[in-house]
């Protein structure tokens, strides 16, 4: 079975809209999809990236397409500044989980996050998706100092990839693994899968 790295981060609403598209490909593909959490900032200044937010026509021009793909794949979506809340405490659980529990709890943020369900600007963002999406509190338990750590070492995993920013795939079906950045090269990755 070929595998698939996935690197993500929940500030990132381009990769929600790539999640909102994974059933779909996991179903045509004989593809294990590896759930990979990173810390975006951290890998846009590693690699020497440049955030859109901080190019104005880029970071306009972003905000239009993130609409028109939202509308075309259908799916809720409302804009927030990904500067305005702090993803770590949900990417340390992220880590913490495994298999089907951490694409799960993964989903079900991302679609809390960029579908408007949450108010991300509350002190008690995580605590509602949890409530929201019946997510078991056992999950929350996570240490996160180990947790930091290790999401600072697959942050480095993805740089060594070749990752600048997400979502990020990385196809092992070769010796030479193959890179595709972003939602709009899903169907180069498929492509690559058959």
């Amino acid at each position: 079975m070929k595998q698939v790295d996935f690197y993500f981060d929940f500030i990132s609403p381009y990769t929600y809209l790539a999640v909102m598209k994974m059933d779909k490909f996991v179903t045509e593909h004989d593809v294990q999809v590896n759930w990979i959490p990173v810390n975006l900032p951290k890998l846009i200044k590693l690699s020497g990236n440049t955030p859109p937010a901080n190019i104005k026509n880029k970071a306009l021009y972003s905000l239009r397409d993130l609409k028109r793909w939202a509308e075309y794949l259908n799916v809720p979506f409302k804009m927030i500044r990904p500067s305005t809340f702090d993803s770590r405490p949900a990417m340390y659980i992220a880590w913490a989980l495994a298999g089907d529990e951490r694409v799960e709890f993964c989903k079900a943020v991302f679609e809390a996050v960029w579908s408007g369900d949450v108010d991300m600007r509350t002190e008690h963002w995580l605590d509602d998706i949890f409530v929201q999406k019946k997510l078991p509190q056992a999950w929350r338990h996570t240490p996160h100092d180990q947790a930091k750590q290790e999401l600072d070492a697959t942050t480095q995993q993805a740089l060594k990839a070749g990752a600048f920013g997400v979502p990020t795939f990385i196809l092992h079906d070769t010796p030479r693994p193959k890179m595709f950045f972003g939602v709009d090269r899903m169907d180069f990755l498929s492509r690559a899968c058959l």
